[in-house]
């Protein structure tokens, strides 16, 4: 999809192609914040998996050499966003209605990735956990629920 200034298409719109063309990983360009991080979403070993490659600037303490909080709370909203759209076959967008963060351990100066499960789906909302690591799925390094208000579906 190559869109001109004279195409300009609603980001739900934009979002249906992208599903269509099975492209739906190219969403983060697409949110400010997400493309601003550099979060990369791809399917490893048939899951869809979100990271977040390391730089420097993500640094929150320069002493200890950790990543700063917020950094990880966005890979993993994104990494529920990106996982939800995927499963969800509407026309309009979900919006987050909260989101509850457990950071479990320093997150180092390596790349962090996030994956997802959707705990429960109904008519209006719908509960995506999300677990991010950077050695091992098994040591995660923060674990979020995300909850997220979905759109009526059209009759």
């Amino acid at each position: 999809m190559n869109a001109t200034s004279a195409d300009i298409l609603p980001l739900s719109k934009v979002i249906n192609i992208l599903r269509d063309e099975d492209r739906l990983t190219d969403i983060n360009g697409l949110v400010p914040y997400a493309d601003f991080l550099g979060v990369v979403s791809a399917f490893e070993g048939g899951e869809l998996v979100s990271r977040l490659p390391f730089r420097e600037d993500m640094i929150g303490n320069y002493t200890t050499r950790i990543f700063h909080g917020g950094v990880l709370g966005a890979l993993m909203e994104q990494a529920a966003y990106v996982h939800l759209l995927h499963d969800l076959k509407r026309l309009r967008l979900p919006k987050v209605i909260n989101i509850s963060i457990n950071y479990l351990r320093p997150v180092v100066p390596e790349d962090v990735l996030a994956g997802c499960i959707t705990v429960r789906q109904g008519a209006r909302i719908a509960n995506v956990r999300v677990r991010s690591w950077q050695t091992s799925w098994n040591e995660p390094v923060g674990t979020a629920d995300v909850h997220f208000l979905l759109p009526k579906i059209r009759k």
